[in-house]
């Protein structure tokens, strides 16, 4: 997830993107997950970043 956090972060790429580069097989499963220890969707914590 730390890994996942940073790509979304610091770069354009799209969160199904991010997913399958941290080993996820689907931006649900990802999605999910990120939600679980992150509090937010991924989606909305990378909107959350970029707004601060």
């Amino acid at each position: 997830m730390q890994l996942g956090s940073r790509l979304l972060r610091e770069s354009n790429r799209t969160v199904a993107t991010v997913a399958l580069e941290v080993g996820y097989e689907s931006e649900a499963a990802f999605s999910r997950a990120f939600k679980r220890m992150v509090g937010l969707p991924p989606t909305a914590w990378k909107r959350a970043q970029a707004s601060r």
